[in-house]
């Protein structure tokens, strides 16, 4: 699947703010998931550090992806960071291999 992208995204919930944090975050992935690009959509939390979330997401393309950045839940991520969490770490990679699907 050329063009596929992947993006991790690595987030840091401010003092006191993880489980909002964590109620924030794992309310985006049903509405995300049924996004029309969404290939996969993962949230972790640290095992050693339970303040620090990754996003491991994929993407039909970077277009689909951008579409999902305008989304109301996206825009209220973007009214919510900084105030229980921090944005720390945003890698968005193309996928040079193909997808374990194609299998």
């Amino acid at each position: 699947m050329a063009g596929q992208l992947t993006v991790i995204a690595h987030l840091r919930a401010l003092n006191g703010q993880i489980e909002a944090t964590k109620a924030f975050l794992t309310g985006l992935i049903a509405p995300t998931r049924a996004e029309p690009g969404c290939v996969e959509y993962w949230l972790h939390q640290d095992d050693d550090d339970p303040a620090e979330f990754t996003f491991y997401e994929n993407w039909t393309s970077r277009a689909e992806w951008d579409k999902h950045m305008e989304m109301p839940h996206l825009k209220a991520f973007a009214e919510v960071r900084d105030k229980v969490f921090e944005l720390q770490k945003l890698r968005l990679m193309t996928m040079i291999g193909d997808p374990v699907s194609a299998r």
